[in-house]
């Protein structure tokens, strides 16, 4: 399930609309960089086509993730307000809607149901990318014992 059905959930109808009227279409090429690691950026994302890849440099640029369509990037430092820890490639040429941080704080603080609404969804997108993140290491760790398991014994 995308993070923005998620989203399109626990907003309403007058939310969706205003998010659409302050969003700004963001063509961008494939192998652009969209998210720097270490920026501050000034707006949470909705994917609307393409795809992305998302690396972390403290693992030696290791890909740790893909965003598709109707997926909300930039959510953690719009919460947090701190720089990114990670940065994001467009693996394809892509369309993304751009919502301003000023305008989503601003309507949060005109409209604390809106706020809500917004904290819930992000919150809720949070812990499926969470869920899913367990289940990768979960798998990881069963591969890796098997591993072990086959070089202490080895093959036969």
């Amino acid at each position: 399930m995308s993070s923005l059905v998620n989203m399109l959930e626990v907003l309403s109808d007058e939310d969706i609309q205003w998010v659409l009227s302050v969003g700004v279409e963001k063509a961008v090429e494939q192998k652009e960089i969209i998210i720097q690691a270490g920026d501050y950026i000034e707006n949470l994302y909705i994917v609307l086509e393409g795809q992305l890849a998302v690396y972390i440099t403290s693992a030696g640029d290791a890909r740790v993730s893909t965003i598709c369509p109707g997926e909300v990037m930039g959510e953690m430092s719009y919460l947090e307000y701190k720089p990114t820890s990670a940065y994001v490639i467009a693996e394809t040429d892509a369309v993304l809607l751009a919502i301003p941080r000023d305008m989503l704080d601003a309507r949060v603080q005109e409209d604390p149901e809106f706020g809500k609404r917004l904290y819930r969804g992000i919150a809720i997108s949070i812990s499926n990318r969470l869920r899913m993140t367990l289940k990768r290491v979960d798998h990881m760790l069963k591969v890796l014992e098997s591993a072990k398991a086959w070089t202490k014994d080895g093959p036969c």
